[in-house]
């Protein structure tokens, strides 16, 4: 359970500090709730170029505090409204947090999701095996996307969790960072609608269905698409915020 847990909170606190840096690079002083879903991408990005370094996945992961370090010391003074963004997202991500453990909670115990009619993680748990030893793997040489199998390695290396606590904890980080992402759809909800609404939005039954197997890319694109959604929501037309108004790299976002 614990190395599960500190799995989850590296991996959000470390999406939201590099995910937000990103947002103030392409000059928006106000927080972004696409901050979430962008500093994901990157940690996955990152990872994949750094786990095959001499060191494996310890390099991996001091390069991710590296890069989490300085994008909180690049946001000093370059975020606005962080205190109100904080009240919104700490409820939705708690409540998020309880929702993504149930299915470990009437199981009794922290381990592979859907083992009973999904082997899948048999061959994920092999690939991020044989990258941590700094070997080849079929799924490598297929091409196969590798980036949240390198999130782990660092995870398992940096931390010292087992590799099923790293992807368990990455999938239900994967949950908490959508329900924190859903709410750049809900500027004008408040209260019991604004949770309930972020809730729907990132965990509905396909969703749901996905993470109870275990299936953690299936969400990430989920959570990316919802991000690219709502990126496109905000720089669009007459919904276009304020605070990416006129910015050169207002579609770096999108493109990350």
């Amino acid at each position: 359970m614990i190395g599960t847990y500190a799995s989850v909170l590296a991996v959000c606190g470390a999406s939201l500090m590099v995910g937000q840096a990103a947002v103030a690079v392409c000059g928006r002083r106000e927080w972004s709730w696409l901050s979430p879903a962008l500093g994901l991408a990157l940690l996955c990005a990152v990872s994949w170029g750094t786990v095959r370094m001499p060191g494996e996945g310890l390099s991996s992961a001091l390069v991710i505090v590296a890069v989490a370090a300085a994008s909180v010391l690049y946001l000093r003074g370059r975020v606005l409204g962080l205190g109100e963004a904080t009240s919104a997202a700490a409820p939705v991500a708690l409540v998020a947090l309880v929702a993504a453990s149930l299915p470990f909670a009437v199981e009794g115990r922290f381990g592979i999701l859907g083992t009973s009619f999904n082997p899948d993680m048999s061959q994920h748990l092999l690939a991020a095996a044989r990258l941590a030893e700094g070997s080849d793997t079929q799924l490598l040489s297929q091409g196969y996307p590798l980036g949240p199998h390198s999130l782990v390695v660092a995870l398992h290396d940096g931390l010292g969790v087992g590799l099923v606590q790293g992807f368990g904890g990455l999938t239900i980080a994967t949950a908490v960072l959508a329900s924190m992402t859903a709410l750049g759809a809900l500027a004008g909800a408040v209260g019991i609608r604004r949770l309930a609404g972020a809730l729907l939005i990132a965990l509905p039954y396909m969703v749901a269905s996905y993470f109870a197997q275990g299936a953690f890319k299936e969400t990430m694109q989920a959570l990316f698409f919802l991000a690219f959604a709502i990126g496109l929501l905000e720089l669009s037309g007459e919904a276009r915020q304020p605070g990416w108004r006129g910015l050169p790299l207002r579609g770096v976002p999108l493109a990350i």
